[in-house]
Parts: structure tokens; sequence; C-alpha cells
């Protein structure tokens, strides 16, 4: 298990913490896994998350989308 940390615009992350946004699409340049922890953060916050289900299905090149349940989040 990994825990990566990638930088998110806050109109994202609003939507995650309002439970509207439940997955992430990123180019997977850090060999994502299921299991792995991810580190979103702005300038003031961040969420961490932690992948449940990863997949390339009908991505561009070099891209996945997954799905994640939180663990917690705070300021920075």
């Amino acid at each position: 298990m990994k825990t990566h940390t990638l930088k998110i615009e806050p109109v994202y992350l609003n939507a995650i913490i309002d439970g509207k946004k439940t997955f992430e699409i990123r180019k997977n340049d850090r060999g994502f896994r299921v299991g792995d922890r991810v580190r979103l953060i702005t300038d003031d916050r961040y969420l961490i998350i932690r992948i449940k289900y990863l997949t390339d299905y009908e991505q561009k090149d070099g891209y996945v989308v997954f799905s994640f349940d939180w663990i917690h989040g705070g300021l920075l």
C-alpha cells in the first residue's frame, strides 16, 4: 500500500465532501492500486481517501478511474 499526494481544485474537493463526486480520473503515472491511499490537497485543506476500485476501461491511454472510501480530512 502506498500513499500518493495529489493536488485537486477546491471545487472538486467540495463535490467529494458533499457526496456528489465519488470517483477520480487521473493519469496513472504513479502506479495506483486498490488499497492505496490518496491525499488530495488544496491550498488549505486535505482529504485522505482509500482506492476501492480501479479501472482503465474506456479511458485515454495511461489514465485510470477509481472509486474510493473516505478516511479523514482537515485543514493544512
